[in-house]
């Protein structure tokens, strides 16, 4: 059976994610346009199959998503579905049980919806007449995404695990974090209750010690635990003292890309969510991903990429981007940092961690 108990054990099984082929745009008529998006489509399968190379390096089983044989059923009207590119939203193994959510993200159908109609008071969305058509086709869509992993399930179920679909939106390794007989919880938003999330875990994993971080979106994006006495963090989003006494904690400063002239205007016109280097000024482009995939983008002002690290084993870490703090602190410890390229996780919002999900450990 597949099994998961700590994020530093040794990484037998590996989910990798996936962007579409560059034969989806052919919809778009401008010739510059679609150039660029078919370029962005090669150069992301190119940099996920240096990933995968170097997974296998590590004798790293890889499993790619089911992508469908017909791409116009994944269209909607404004757009296609998001691909199945980050693989760590859509599920997680703790211990032998795999779950997944069993319904779409309330929350971010919350904000989608409340962005589209400028409604700010969740009170008054459950009286806008279009709310309800609105959750039915977040739930179509929901389902479309998840089934680009049904045949992981199934490889699940026949290698003996159970699979469980969790009533809990964002039952995911992005927000759960392994560590043995500890599990960190992340939060979706400042205003989430806390001691809800607590119980709520409590009661599902009672052997467990259930610790929650106020990361306000993907924990990963906050810290990653290298070892019990090594944690990276982009900030203070949990009580480091109680979780890891004993760790040497690492902060990340900014991304120099951050600190880009180039990416900062780009930002202002992009909404402040996604970034694609030497297409800063085509405002043709900005309202196309607006417009066809703007459910592609999250929002990559508020992501560390730093902290976006997978563990290959206890001595072996992966990252797509590399700095002289980190890769000194893992020094100190006896973890070699290894840098795998992710051109465009400025677009996809995603990092090596998000990128996969870890089916199996030793």
């Amino acid at each position: 059976m597949f099994k998961v108990t700590h994020q530093w054990n040794k990484l037998k099984t590996c989910v990798v994610g996936s962007a579409y082929p560059p034969e989806i745009f052919q919809f778009i008529k401008d010739p510059t346009i679609r150039n660029n998006f078919e370029k962005l489509a090669i150069e992301t399968e190119e940099d996920i199959q240096c990933l995968v190379a170097l997974l296998k390096k590590f004798n790293v089983e890889v499993i790619r998503p089911t992508m469908p044989n017909h791409f116009e059923d994944f269209k909607v009207s404004n757009g296609y579905i998001a691909p199945p590119i980050s693989a760590r939203d859509f599920m997680c193994m703790i211990d032998y049980k795999l779950y997944y959510p069993g319904l779409p993200n309330a929350n971010h159908a919350w904000e989608e919806f409340s962005e589209k109609y400028k409604i700010f008071d969740k009170s008054d969305i459950f009286k806008n007449k279009d709310w309800l058509s609105f959750q039915q086709q977040d739930k179509y869509i929901f389902d479309k995404k998840i089934s680009f992993y049904k045949d992981i399930f199934t490889l699940a179920l026949q290698q003996g695990n159970e699979v469980i679909a969790s009533p809990i939106d964002y039952m995911n390794s992005s927000f759960i974090t392994r560590l043995g007989e500890k599990i960190i919880i992340g939060t979706q938003n400042y205003h989430d209750d806390k001691q809800a999330i607590r119980e709520t875990f409590e009661r599902m994993f009672p052997d467990k010690e259930i610790h929650i971080a106020s990361s306000e979106g993907h924990s990963d994006g906050c810290f990653a635990p290298i070892t019990e006495e090594l944690v990276i963090s982009a900030y203070d989003a949990i009580d480091y003292e109680k979780t890891f006494p004993n760790a040497e904690i690492v902060t990340v400063p900014p991304d120099v890309t951050l600190k880009n002239d180039k990416f900062k205007k780009h930002m202002l016109t992009a909404e402040h969510k996604w970034f694609l280097e030497g297409m800063e000024n085509d405002k043709a482009l900005v309202d196309m991903v607006d417009h066809y995939f703007n459910s592609w983008i999250g929002n990559v002002n508020e992501t560390a990429f730093m902290v976006n690290i997978l563990m290959l084993d206890n001595k072996n870490a992966l990252c797509s981007t590399d700095n002289k703090q980190v890769r000194e602190a893992m020094k100190r410890h006896g973890v070699e940092l290894h840098i795998t390229p992710f051109k465009h996780k400025w677009f996809w919002d995603c990092g090596i961690h998000c990128l996969t999900q870890d089916l199996d450990r030793e």
